[in-house]
């Protein structure tokens, strides 16, 4: 057990810190044991190319892909000329008799331009580099997408295949349960010895160890189904027996 326990502090550890906590702040919610958490009947899915858009990483692809466009428009910017007007006007005296004086007055006026056509190589070159990094960061754009929808489509076959394996380990635990049942009502008869039983009962708990180690990886799936799909969703109905497995109902 000490080992066990040790995991256990481990990861409640772990978990508290990873929510903004202090290491110690779940060790009493988590002190008392109980059952798996149910997992939800049906996993509104639903389109993964609109809900993937909640993943970080694609947010961060877009708005740099929207960021190298824009550049783009800066840059042809950089052709025309830019004409500039200013100017100036004050007053210079030696005396307050001097202050509406016009010949104190005085003022500058004059426009400045700046033409590209001297410099026009370079203004290319930057265009050019502009159009290349909003190419690259299309690409990019590109590659994080379909890596996402890959993340999706593997952890909705993970999760949906390691239900039907947790279904199928349900009902060997319930078939070596009755072949339980059978023996002991045979050795309190006197049929079989103890042993036949001994055995059976070996058989039932290595079934029942199959089947929580399938549902938790079921339930390790379903996370990584959420962290695919950039969130989750906590109105979901939940299984109330351990009947029927969780399917993941996906729309094409």
């Amino acid at each position: 057990m000490p080992p066990y326990e040790q995991t256990i502090a481990t990861a409640r550890h772990a978990l508290a810190v990873l929510i903004g906590q202090p290491p110690e702040a779940l060790d009493t919610e988590f002190d008392l044991s109980g059952s798996m958490p149910s997992l939800p009947a049906v996993v509104p899915v639903g389109l993964p190319s609109t809900l993937a858009r909640r993943r970080p990483d694609i947010r961060s692809a877009e708005d740099s892909l929207h960021q190298a466009t824009a550049q783009i428009g800066v840059a042809v910017a950089a052709f025309f000329p830019d004409i500039t007007l200013s100017g100036t006007y004050g007053l210079r005296n030696t005396g307050t008799r001097y202050l509406f004086d016009s010949a104190s007055n005085f003022y500058t006026f004059g426009p400045k331009i700046s033409l590209p056509i001297f410099d026009g190589g370079s203004v290319v070159a930057n265009v050019r580099l502009t159009r290349a990094e909003a190419e690259a960061a299309a690409l990019n754009y590109r590659k994080t997408v379909l890596s996402a929808l890959q993340d999706i489509e593997d952890d909705l076959t993970a999760l949906t295949t390691d239900a039907a394996r947790s279904a199928s380990l349900r009902d060997a635990v319930l078939a070596d349960q009755r072949a339980l049942d059978v023996d002991l009502d045979a050795y309190r008869h006197g049929i079989l010895s103890y042993i036949n039983v001994l055995s059976v009962q070996i058989q039932v708990v290595q079934a029942r160890q199959q089947l929580a180690e399938s549902l938790l990886t079921q339930s390790t799936d379903l996370v990584k189904l959420y962290k695919a799909l950039g969130g989750g969703w906590e109105n979901a109905p939940r299984l109330d027996d351990e009947k029927a497995p969780p399917v993941a109902a996906a729309q094409p």
